[in-house]
């Protein structure tokens, strides 16, 4: 990632507005971060408030400010431990194992907990979220270790290895691995800073939930792209198994209104369009092949994938929610630097993921109904008793015996169902208490999401193994002089056709699997849905 790359900047405001494409953009180094001034003002003025209430007022505990935290929170820390207290508390939670986190979830998780903390809530100076803009705008990416937390009290193990950073301990990652931080600051050039910390700003950077939210959201927004790569691979299957598209009508998906079913169905009649087949009457279709309906793999496309587009939805709300909210605990309720209250700085339970959970899961589940039914259609088009001549393993009505062709690929993608399903275990029903029973409930939302943003890498596999069966039919089709003659639609068309840049078709066997991952890398990053030319629309 080169920092100085960036096209555009994102300023965090006390507002907190942000989107999903925002979250993708820093997280892949396409945006910097700048702290809006109004916003770093109100952060200093608040802090500046709080210092002097709690000066004026030295016996009153505030929970976090000056207290021990979660079950040691009966203990009051005198003035001159506080600095001491928070470093403790960050190097003393940075406990996570195993391999590190993906850059691209390490700075959106810098990303989501500046904004937080920009929101002007959580009694911190401005040098504490101007040091986490700085290190993601100087590439200073923190090393995540991926197990360690169960999202509450928020993420405190992998926040924890981010401010690690921001006081100069820690590791940075470099290269493909990590090395500290206080060598990479050595050896690169890089403009920032760590900072000692003071009075609550430790507490501030690991109490709250950026980490799954950086998973989730990521998550989604592949899980966004997906879907459309899914409606393509319908519209390619259906015209590979020479289906009907009458089952799209828009008209007939009114009478039914589920919003997500009614948008997948009007993508695949749209991307149809030009195909002989799109919409002709059952007589038509009848004298054509001898059929009149087609498997529920084609036919009920739109009623499953539809679903999961809503939950795709629902997902996209919730981790934008999340980004949008402020994430700690104790948080400051006062409205007036002037007329400053200790009392309104209030313990809750915003750093409890359970929001995040929910809806991380629904991803998964979005992604085990696609795997499987992309994985249905590559089992029935290889199948020579089902495939309406395409021979076995589609290698044409005469095959010869010393090839194999596609067929181990069908394998593969039963393996990666098999395996999504496996991510699927809901492990937020699963609750263990932490801390010695304080907190009694916690979500394992950084899990979920974790298994969320996985399970995407699958699918985009499963889906780019199924548009190639899409693509090799189509030449087997037009090989075949025995074939009846069929117009295939134009934007059906350009999605074969960057299919095929990546993945040739098979005329004698060879290596499949570098084939499969430079598809799958088109999928996910949606090219594929966007080289057919529809616009897809806002969903």
């Amino acid at each position: 990632m080169n920092p100085n790359a960036a096209a555009r900047a994102i300023t965090l405001d006390d507002s907190g507005q942000i989107s999903l494409a925002d979250i993708e953009d820093v997280a892949y180094g396409r945006a910097k971060v700048a702290l809006a001034p109004a916003a770093r003002q109100r952060l200093a003025d608040f802090r500046a408030a709080a210092e002097r209430e709690i000066a004026a007022n030295p016996d009153k505990r505030v929970y976090g400010l000056n207290t021990g935290f979660g079950s040691n929170y009966r203990d009051y820390v005198s003035p001159e431990d506080l600095k001491r207290l928070q470093r403790n508390l960050i190097v003393s939670h940075c406990a996570g194992v195993g391999p590190y986190a993906p850059a691209p979830v390490a700075r959106a998780t810098t990303f989501l907990r500046a904004l937080s903390l920009a929101r002007g809530r959580s009694v911190v100076r401005p040098l504490v979220v101007e040091a986490l803009i700085a290190m993601i705008n100087e590439g200073v990416t923190p090393a995540i270790p991926r197990q360690g937390s169960v999202s509450a009290s928020g993420d405190l193990a992998p926040l924890s290895h981010v401010g690690a950073v921001v006081i100069g301990e820690g590791r940075v990652l470099s290269g493909d691995g990590a090395v500290e931080t206080k060598q990479f600051l050595r050896e690169e050039k890089t403009s920032f800073k760590p900072i000692e910390l003071e009075m609550k700003e430790g507490l501030a950077l690991n109490n709250g939930c950026q980490y799954a939210n950086a998973w989730g959201a990521l998550a989604t927004a592949a899980m966004r792209r997906l879907i459309e790569a899914a409606a393509v691979s319908t519209a390619l299957h259906v015209q590979a198994m020479r289906g009907a598209g009458r089952p799209f009508r828009e008209d007939l998906h009114r009478l039914r209104a589920h919003a997500g079913s009614q948008i997948v169905a009007r993508w695949v009649f749209a991307l149809l369009e030009g195909y002989g087949l799109q919409d002709v009457s059952t007589d038509a279709k009848h004298a054509f092949d001898g059929q009149i309906q087609d498997p529920y793999n084609l036919r009920c496309a739109a009623q499953v994938l539809g679903p999961c587009l809503d939950l795709i939805h629902r997902a996209e709300a919730t981790m934008v929610t999340e980004a949008q909210s402020v994430t700690d605990n104790p948080i400051d309720l006062n409205t007036s630097a002037e007329a400053y209250d200790l009392d309104l700085i209030t313990s809750g339970g915003h750093f409890h993921g359970m929001p995040l959970a929910v809806d991380a899961y629904g991803l998964l589940q979005a992604a085990g109904i696609m795997a499987r039914l992309s994985n249905l259609r590559c089992a029935r088009i290889v199948d020579q008793k089902k495939n309406k001549g395409l021979g076995p393993q589609m290698r044409g009505p005469r095959p010869s015996p010393a090839q194999s062709g596609l067929m181990i690929a069908e394998y593969t993608t039963a393996a990666l169902c098999n395996d999504i399903w496996a991510l699927a275990m809901p492990a937020h029903l699963m609750s263990l208490s932490t801390d010695s029973g304080q907190e009694d409930h916690v979500s394992m939302a950084a899990g979920v999401a974790m298994r969320a943003h996985d399970a995407a890498e699958r699918l985009a596999r499963i889906l780019a193994i199924e548009m190639a069966f899409a693509s090799q039919a189509e030449h087997v089709r037009a090989t075949n002089l025995e074939e009846k003659p069929i117009a295939l639609g134009a934007r059906t068309q350009h999605a074969l056709d960057s299919i095929r840049e990546v993945f040739p078709l098979v005329g004698e066997d060879r290596e499949l699997s570098s084939d499969i991952e430079r598809l799958a890398e088109k999928v996910l990053s949606g090219e594929i849905a966007k080289a057919t030319g529809h616009g897809f629309e806002r969903h």
